[in-house]
């Protein structure tokens, strides 16, 4: 498609856009209709007569949930096997994905997470010109967006609309309000008009992976797997079996996950090393993971651990495929609820994971709010450690997982006991069982092994 067109495009959305700053009120319905007889008369809404379908995948939220994500991407690939597939996602992701099999190519938006009300319009320009330059060209015949809701909902219907794909799946944008006992009417502003198959899911179905599964199924898909993947290739192995040679044989090797997206998740470092100096006497031996931000707590305690026993990764952190490399060669995962908790997951390990969320909050709008029933360990052998009362202000207020200080509060009331206890319990099943962890996905053994191993999809002719 020529640029010219493009132009005719851009400058109906550009209209809109304005419209925004001068209104200061956003009227999807209207931007649609706008938009809609541009599309149209670009050729946008045909009906393609290519072989070969153009489908687009919009992730562009974090490390964990894009894991969670990996089923479903795997599963659009089975579907769609001779299709050209493209994922955009948020840049920070883009080494967590690159080794992806199922996807032909990957572009990365860059755009900060939050924005307040007055840079809509600032966001909205930022997408349009992500979509002119890289997207309309591609002339989409289907597009997928899975986020459920939350602020970084219109993001990706906003991305999904803007990429011109003719077919949009993905949830309606007021589907919380399925927990609160409220009927979901239709909304002037609300984004079901930037999607042509609105999906709400059965109110049962909690669970991040299983509702971007479900979406697939409402579409009229097949699933035939529904287990998490990462990828990582042979030198990202190579390092990590490197590193761990010759390190505590014998032992139970546990690899620690002390990051957090936000303080409220992170369990208190104290504590953590007064459970594991009880688990290394036990038998056991820690591996700690994580970012630079997590640099002073890691020295904490490799520097209170015995030092034959402790590795600490955090100083030389290559990213998450070396996490998911080093996770592939231990027996278990202790630590937060968070991106680490789900690349545990992925590849398997029997798991203990820190939850702040209380028990007495679980049953209060689930949907919505619980953390522990939307990201519970999926797929693996775990043990979830959590409060069982919140404390105040938490006890007498509603938010996504339970805790509102912005500190480590409500999470701080498992004690390392607790921890110790659940050890005994996974390392005994460990021991026990034969089962040190379940199989993983194949290697990919190079970027130039990919293709190769995408051909495996492709229908024959």
């Amino acid at each position: 498609m020529i640029k010219e067109n493009f132009e005719i495009i851009n400058k109906v959305a550009e209209g809109c856009i304005n419209e925004v700053i001068q209104t200061k009120a956003l009227y999807l319905k209207t931007m649609v209709s706008k938009m809609e007889a541009a599309f149209t008369r670009l050729g946008f809404r045909e009906t393609s007569t290519a072989a070969v379908k153009n489908i687009l995948i919009v992730k562009l939220d974090s490390f964990g949930d894009f894991i969670l994500l990996s089923p479903a991407i795997r599963e659009i690939r089975m579907n769609y096997p001779a299709a050209h597939i493209t994922l955009v996602i948020n840049k920070r992701i883009y080494p967590l994905a690159e080794l992806c099999p199922y996807v032909n190519e990957i572009l990365t938006f860059d755009f900060e997470d939050e924005c307040d009300d007055d840079e809509v319009p600032q966001v909205m320009r930022y997408m349009l010109d992500f979509a002119k330059n890289y997207l309309w060209q591609r002339k989409f015949s289907l597009g997928f967006e899975f986020r459920y809701f939350n602020s970084m909902k219109f993001r990706h219907l906003l991305m999904l609309y803007f990429s011109g794909a003719k077919e949009r799946v993905g949830y309606i944008s007021n589907a919380g309000r399925l927990y609160t006992n409220s009927l979901l009417p239709p909304e002037q502003n609300n984004g079901n008009a930037l999607l042509t198959h609105p999906v709400l899911n059965p109110p049962e179905i909690i669970h991040d992976c299983a509702r971007n599964l479900y979406i697939l199924q409402d579409y009229g898909l097949k699933i035939q797997r529904t287990d998490l993947e990462v990828w990582f290739d042979a030198a990202d192995l190579s390092v990590a079996k490197k590193l761990l040679r010759g390190f505590a044989e014998g032992r139970i090797k546990i690899t620690v996950g002390i990051s957090a997206s936000t303080h409220m998740r992170k369990y208190p470092i104290e504590k953590y090393l007064q459970a594991f100096k009880e688990i290394i006497d036990k038998g056991g031996s820690i591996i700690i993971l994580g970012g630079p931000a997590e640099a002073e707590d890691a020295n904490f305690l490799e520097s209170n651990l015995p030092r034959e026993f402790v590795k600490n990764f955090v100083e030389i952190f290559n990213g998450w495929r070396f996490d998911a490399a080093v996770m592939s060669q231990t027996d278990m995962y202790i630590g937060n609820d968070t991106g680490a908790s789900n690349c545990a997951a992925a590849v398997h390990l029997p798991m203990i994971m820190l939850c702040r969320e209380a028990k007495d909050k679980e049953n209060i709008l689930p949907g919505m709010l619980s953390e522990y029933a939307m990201y519970y360990p999926w797929q693996t052998n775990a043990i979830v450690l959590r409060p069982e009362h919140a404390l105040p202000p938490c006890a007498n207020t509603l938010s996504m997982g339970g805790c509102v200080t912005g500190t480590s509060h409500c999470i701080a009331q498992i004690e390392p006991a607790e921890i110790v206890a659940a050890y005994d319990k996974m390392a005994d099943f460990i021991k026990n069982s034969g089962v040190r962890k379940t199989s993983c996905p194949p290697m990919i053994n190079s970027l130039q092994d990919k293709q190769a191993l995408y051909s495996k999809f492709i229908a024959p002719k």
